[in-house]
């Protein structure tokens, strides 16, 4: 090989400064062990938790209604991402809130105290399968 054939040590030294990016951001990518399902986690807590805080006989069923759908998304979205690692925590989860969703579907319509009495337990159960579920992705030791 001729000398002018051959790689000088210019070329090599640019060999490392073009891979080092590449290799690093191969490595930030790979860095994060928490598990995509976390800020789902968080999330939902958050809507079982306003869920739970409506106050029906002030602000009427709607409000309810309102706070499901945003527990539903949430729950949802966990779902998502986490059925493989709690498959009968969101079983759970899903089987009250679709629960909550037909019990308020029969309340639309009835005395504020009839609706009650149907709806309160529905919503106890929902943040019970949430709380549940809680655990299980505290315990996971993961988020």
């Amino acid at each position: 090989m001729r000398p002018a054939d051959r790689p000088g040590p210019r070329r090599w030294l640019l060999l490392p400064a073009a891979v080092l990016p590449l290799a690093l951001s191969g490595l930030a990518a790979g860095c994060s062990n928490t598990p995509s399902y976390c800020t789902d986690a968080t999330n939902l807590k958050t809507s079982v938790s306003n869920l739970s805080n409506v106050d029906v006989a002030k602000n009427g069923i709607s409000s309810l209604q309102t706070a499901l759908n945003s527990a539903q998304t949430n729950a949802s979205k966990f779902v998502t991402d986490a059925k493989s690692a709690f498959p009968s925590q969101t079983a759970a989860l899903n089987t009250s809130l679709t629960a909550l969703a037909t019990t308020i579907k029969s309340a639309k319509g009835e005395p504020p105290a009839t609706a009650a009495t149907a709806i309160v337990p529905a919503v106890a159960q929902v943040k019970t399968t949430a709380s549940n579920l809680q655990s299980a992705v505290s315990s996971a030791g993961k988020c």
